[in-house]
């Protein structure tokens, strides 16, 4: 071995790339203390402790041996097809590798979706949504392909809890929540078709009647991007009436890869897609050729329920944007901290600091924005739920879903650029995180479908007017002075909002369109901007803490603000001068803001 070789191996000759850190000594959960605090003020009281403990514990986890099998699975352990056994019969089987089936064991039984469904003994009661997406933003920082499934399993529990019947429930719903990985029956939802695509209403997989078994069909199609291929129930959209063009001839089946009588189903999987990220996930062209399948609810229905489905799946997606967003600022905080250059850690200079907040600012306030949205959810999903709630999640659900798809990109883009030439080498996790977050972008409706969706329920359900007379009831409800400024800021766009929308109702369709997404994202930026700001009010008023107060300042200038000058001038740096505050969550006093915001000479 040569001397210089010798040199590196004893880290004598030089020691300026970062050690990776022991897994044993991470905790993703621990390291979060913000998402402690929307622990706090999101979950139930009698939740706290219990909910701080596993996710603590589930923290640990993520962190250490299941983030080292997601790696392995992306570069070395993808899912792959076992078309046909020794005697040549179509089989259609996935297989994964053992890594990934104990990450299984161990997230499904951790409760992510049986929790939801069946009472926790040591609370002796069920958890809200809010709980179930808590434990899949960890999962996301590690693997946002797996929670892919999760997902699914989650949805097709859903429609048949909702509208099942009470066989399907007692043969199915009890394998979807299972906690067991003997008795787990993992979901999919099997959408999308090749001359369609986001066009459900051009679906062409047929249902046929079996004559003398009622809601019995046999479904023959192609389902061209089937995601959990090999799932044990599938949630499938199909076309009752041939002679019904659009959504309404579409009904909702439940298709299992194994009938009750032990046959497999008439399902063979093509091949499965060779994708650019998310590899844990099987996605499989898939064919029906008259497999059978079980009408779930009334038959003219299937693709409402369906897209309730949807609307569960997309908050699961804006999770794990979120989730990789926090991954990205993690890895990032790091690497500049043990990186030196010129004589100091990189973290010490102005632009890497800026890059840094900026990362930090996106991730807190969509993260509090989307679980302030998941308190609208899971009062739906109560007796306490009301039409303004349903208008309400219906607007913000795709809206929250295009904005933090769009930042988990650019958020995994800053993590490569700030690690230089090493983020973009696959030994690091974030050449991954940029993979895994663009289809993020993708799933569950793009960015136009997202804005046509939220135009839809605009028309239909006069949505824009609950989110107008929400959002100003929340301004009205703000009592810090430190908000005041907020205050007038909000109302005055929210006139500007209400403007454009009338302005946009009285356009041609063509026009209208164009705007979609300059609309989304202007209630985006509004809504976010409430979130973070009723944050920094509760922790001033209960903490004396302004440290909310720097993000949404932040937040205003990234988003809402027309600079003058370019910015070049009269910038008040609130994100190099509170760096250290902003990100190790030290607390700020009110003096200590006072003093940067009444500066006028800056070093």
């Amino acid at each position: 071995m040569s001397s210089l070789q010798s040199s590196i191996d004893r880290r004598t000759y030089s020691d300026n790339i970062p050690h990776p850190r022991l897994a044993s000594e991470q905790n993703f959960y621990i390291a979060d203390p913000n998402l402690e605090y929307l622990l706090v003020r999101y979950l139930p009281t009698e939740l706290h402790e219990w909910a701080k403990s596993q996710l603590t514990e589930l923290g640990a986890y993520v962190a250490g041996p299941m983030d080292e099998r997601a790696a392995y699975t992306d570069r070395e352990g993808k899912p792959r097809l076992r078309k046909y056994n020794r005697l040549g019969e179509d089989v259609s089987e996935i297989v994964t590798n053992e890594g990934y089936k104990e990450t299984v064991a161990a997230i499904y039984g951790a409760g992510i979706v049986r929790h939801l469904y069946h009472p926790v003994p040591e609370l002796g009661r069920t958890v809200p949504y809010t709980y179930s997406f808590l434990m899949g933003y960890l999962v996301s920082q590690t693997e946002p392909g797996f929670y892919c499934p999760v997902t699914l399993t989650m949805s097709a529990a859903y429609l048949i809890d909702r509208y099942g019947d009470e066989e399907q429930k007692q043969k199915y719903l009890s394998g979807l929540t299972s906690s067991d990985r003997a008795s787990l029956y993992e979901g999919a939802t099997w959408l999308t078709e090749r001359q369609g695509g986001s066009d459900v209403g051009a679906n062409a997989t047929v249902a046929q009647a079996v004559e003398g078994r009622p809601g019995v069909y046999r479904l023959t199609g192609e389902k061209f991007f089937a995601s959990n291929a090999g799932a044990m129930v599938a949630t499938v959209l199909a076309r009752i009436d041939v002679e019904q063009p659009g959504t309404k001839g579409l009904g909702l089946f439940l298709v299992p890869w194994v009938k009750p009588n032990g046959d497999r189903n008439q399902i063979q999987v093509r091949r499965l897609k060779d994708k650019l990220g998310v590899n844990a996930v099987p996605s499989a062209e898939v064919l029906l050729e008259e497999a059978e399948g079980y009408l779930i609810g009334q038959p003219e229905k299937g693709f409402k329920y369906m897209a309730e489905a949807l609307n569960l799946s997309r908050i699961c997606n804006a999770v794990a944007s979120i989730g990789i967003m926090r991954r990205a600022l993690y890895e990032a905080q790091y690497y500049a901290h043990e990186r030196r250059a010129f004589g100091s850690p990189i973290d010490q200079y102005p632009m890497v600091r800026q890059m840094l907040v900026e990362l930090l600012l996106d991730v807190e306030v969509s993260s509090g924005a989307i679980f302030d949205m998941l308190q609208v959810y899971d009062r739906l999903q109560s007796p306490d739920g009301n039409k303004e709630d349903l208008a309400l999640a219906r607007l913000l659900i795709p809206v929250l879903k295009y904005r933090t798809g769009e930042e988990a990109v650019e958020a995994a883009h800053t993590a490569i650029e700030i690690h230089g030439g090493n983020g973009f080498i696959e030994e690091y996790v974030t050449p991954r995180l940029l993979r895994d977050a663009q289809v993020l972008t993708v799933w569950e409706g793009t960015s136009n479908i997202l804005a046509l969706d939220l135009f839809r329920v605009m028309q239909k359900e006069n949505a824009h007017h609950v989110f107008l007379i929400k959002m100003r009831e929340r301004v009205e409800g703000w009592s810090h002075d430190l908000s005041r400024p907020f205050a007038q800021l909000v109302v005055a766009e929210l006139a500007v909002l209400e403007e454009n929308i009338a302005y946009l109702l009285r356009q041609s369709p063509h026009y209208v369109s164009s705007k979609l997404k300059a609309l989304a994202n202007h209630m985006a930026d509004l809504y976010s901007l409430t979130c973070i700001v009723s944050e920094a009010e509760d922790q001033a008023i209960s903490h004396g803490d302004v440290r909310k107060y720097i993000l949404a300042r932040l937040y205003v200038n990234k988003h809402m603000h027309k600079t003058t000058k370019r910015g070049i001038q009269e910038d008040q740096l609130l994100d190099v001068h509170f760096f250290a505050e902003l990100m190790e969550y030290r607390p700020v006093s009110r003096e200590a803001w006072e003093s940067v915001i009444s500066a006028t000479v800056h070093e």
